[in-house]
């Protein structure tokens, strides 16, 4: 299957380089001490995401040797949070992202070869549709200004993934995985209501061994990132 390579490796060095820019921005700088006003008192996120899909077997359906499968997709992730409590120089968050990204792919096709019917058709469409549920506790620090934070909580995964264009269609799905979140990001008020927004966020997913016929996957990291608005 192709698209496969470094599927047991750690994450690539543009996420590590993410995570270290994470690390610095959740660090209070001079100018964000004392804050004027806590961070919060609530935020709405509304940010666009990204993230390579699984590529371990286990999360597709059986297809022919050459076929195309989703490494990278897109989407959105929305979420809410809310400041309650001052613990030292940070302030806590408590809220939720649902994180959704799909990507679909096609066999590279001649120019000029005419289109193929499912009849004819050996190497099949691919689709993938990632969900992610993430529960997070936040220590934030800053003021209503801007500020950064840290964080991490336990959540959900699912992976569905599909084959068509061909006289065989497949589907397959992971069910409902738990995962562990962990990561950071900032935010930046551009006036009171409006914010810019990141996150970067490492999600562990456990591995599943459900009972026969159905294949269990194996654990996997997804690193997500996402950058869109914040309201309040």
């Amino acid at each position: 299957m192709a698209g496969r390579a470094g599927l047991y490796g750690p994450p690539g060095r543009a996420a590590a380089l993410a995570l270290v820019l994470v690390l610095l921005a959740a660090r209070p700088s001079a100018a964000q001490l004392p804050p004027a006003d806590p961070p919060g008192p609530y935020v709405i996120d509304v940010r666009g995401a990204t993230t390579g899909f699984p590529k371990h077997e286990a999360f597709f359906p059986l297809v022919p040797s050459g076929t195309i499968v989703p490494s990278r997709g897109f989407g959105i992730d929305l979420g809410g949070h809310v400041y309650l409590m001052r613990l030292g120089a940070a302030r806590l968050g408590f809220g939720a992202n649902l994180v959704r990204i799909r990507h679909s792919t096609s066999p590279q096709v001649p120019v000029g070869a005419p289109p193929q019917s499912p009849a004819t058709r050996t190497i099949p469409d691919v689709e993938a549709t990632l969900t992610l549920i993430a529960p997070q506790l936040s220590f934030n620090f800053g003021n209503a200004e801007g500020w950064s934070y840290l964080g991490g909580g336990l959540g959900f995964a699912e992976v569905d993934t599909a084959t068509s264009g061909t006289l065989a269609p497949a589907e397959r799905g992971s069910g409902r995985l738990s995962s562990i979140n962990v990561g950071g990001g900032a935010r930046w008020f551009r006036n009171r209501h409006v914010a810019f927004a990141f996150d970067v966020r490492f999600h562990m997913v456990s591995a599943a061994t459900p009972p026969l016929p159905r294949v269990g996957t194996p654990k996997t990291t997804l690193v997500v990132a996402a950058a869109g608005l914040s309201l309040r």
